[in-house]
């Protein structure tokens, strides 16, 4: 059946039992403006013999809506429109289009107890992200969101998922306006899965996971040097977090994956990540240390491909500017055959200010068999160091500020140093109003 005939069945159904409760519902909305300055350079070609430097101002618009149905279903709209300024090179601005950020009916209670369903276009997130955070990558950071059905059965403290995904190339499920056809994924996506979570030991939460999906019909040329044919993988994986007491904890995560890409190519993954952390909460402070790991393809080995597919975590989980380096490789925010070590010292000085220091040792497990151009034969990425301060003014106001610097390694043939550095600034506002019904 047609998806938006499937949503508009549920919301009249819906609808239809609420317009028979007679009573009072309380909706919720919310307007956001973001403001985004950001500047930087080398980030693609770590050369300083051709100019990509690059200024912008991204101004991001959001706004939405969530009321209740009835007193076990509520709905949620909420539009979202980015104009991206280029300030360097010049380029004038356009308004760009206004789509639906979330679509979705929240089914908090069914017929059976502790059995709950949200259908519609929605943000799925588990975990720290590592496989399931961003459904439509190629837009950028405008948007997470994912066409999804999530089934899920609570009982005492644990709970599982059924988890069912449809993320085109290009939106075909919802109107816009003032429609710029923007590229969301750079095929089309479709995925089923199970997601658990555990929390009956103490100070121990267990995720584990299966996913399997298909990524078809890559719009790129078969003689793209980045033209990924149709393939099916599967992912199975799990995570733990550890409270130890006295301010530490432990958190890992390790999954691995199978499959074919077309014709007869197998598929062979693995992707994890462990770290410790202790915190100072007397003095707001916190460091952090560990290793993150994503296996990548072995250009010794034929019919088989051995790098990591990231499913729905192409996001910039661990650096604003290397996402944009990876455009080359496979994809922006194609998080793959990286192994990284990082150190992290958090301190908070005021209530409001959260600050960050990260540093990031980068290589890969494979030299990458692209441009002469730009990549080399060796296998260290190389060193990146962050900063970031957060400040919360208000309930309203907030922003933040982020540096980041990277030397490069012998994985690329030119290493001239690239930096980033973004400034945002967010207003939030929103209330609450009452619609009531004769009985």
């Amino acid at each position: 059946m047609n998806p938006r005939r499937v949503a508009l069945v549920l919301l009249c159904a819906a609808l239809g039992a609420g317009a028979q409760s007679g009573e009072d519902r309380v909706f919720e909305w919310g307007f956001e403006q973001r403001v985004r300055n950001e500047n930087w350079n080398n980030a693609t070609d770590w050369t300083d013999q051709s100019d990509d430097q690059r200024v912008q101002v991204r101004y991001r618009t959001r706004m939405w809506l969530d009321g209740p149905v009835t007193s076990n279903i509520d709905f949620h709209v909420g539009l979202n429109q980015e104009t991206n300024q280029i300030l360097t090179p010049d380029r004038p601005a356009q308004f760009d289009e206004v789509f639906f950020e979330t679509a979705y009916l929240d089914f908090k209670k069914l017929f059976v107890d502790g059995l709950s369903l949200k259908v519609g276009r929605q943000n799925v997130m588990k975990g720290e992200g590592f496989v399931l955070l961003e459904g439509d990558s190629g837009d950028g950071s405008r948007s997470i969101f994912s066409n999804a059905a999530v089934l899920g059965y609570t009982w005492k403290k644990s709970k599982v998922e059924l988890i069912g995904i449809l993320n085109p190339y290009t939106e075909r499920f919802l109107p816009k306006i003032h429609n710029r056809h923007r590229q969301l994924t750079e095929w089309d996506e479709q995925a089923v899965g199970t997601y658990y979570t555990d929390n009956n030991l103490k100070n121990t939460t267990l995720e584990a996971y299966y996913f399997y999906k298909k990524e078809t019909g890559d719009r790129r040329a078969p003689t793209n040097a980045q033209y990924q044919p149709d393939r099916h993988i599967h992912t199975a994986g799990g995570r733990a977090v550890r409270d130890l007491g006295r301010g530490w904890s432990l958190r890992s995560e390790f999954a691995l994956q199978w499959g074919a890409e077309h014709p007869n190519v197998e598929i062979r993954g693995w992707g994890g990540y462990g770290y410790a952390r202790k915190s100072f909460s007397r003095d707001r402070q916190y460091v952090q240390a560990g290793y993150w790991g994503m296996s990548g393809d072995d250009p010794k080995t034929t019919g088989r491909v051995e790098a990591w597919d990231p499913l729905f975590s192409r996001w910039p989980k661990w650096s604003e500017l290397y996402i944009y380096s990876q455009s080359r490789e496979v994809g922006a925010s194609y998080w793959t055959n990286t192994s990284m070590w990082h150190a992290e010292w958090g301190y908070s000085p005021w209530k409001r200010v959260q600050s960050r220091v990260t540093y990031y040792w980068m290589k890969s497990f494979h030299p990458f068999q692209g441009s002469s151009a730009t990549f080399g034969s060796g296998k260290v990425r190389g060193s990146l160091p962050e900063v970031r301060v957060d400040v919360a003014l208000n309930k309203n106001w907030k922003g933040h500020v982020v540096y980041e610097h990277l030397a490069p390694g012998s994985f690329y043939s030119t290493r001239a140093h690239a930096y980033f550095l973004r400034f945002e600034m967010i207003y939030t506002i929103g209330g609450k109003f009452a619609v009531g019904h004769d009985n």
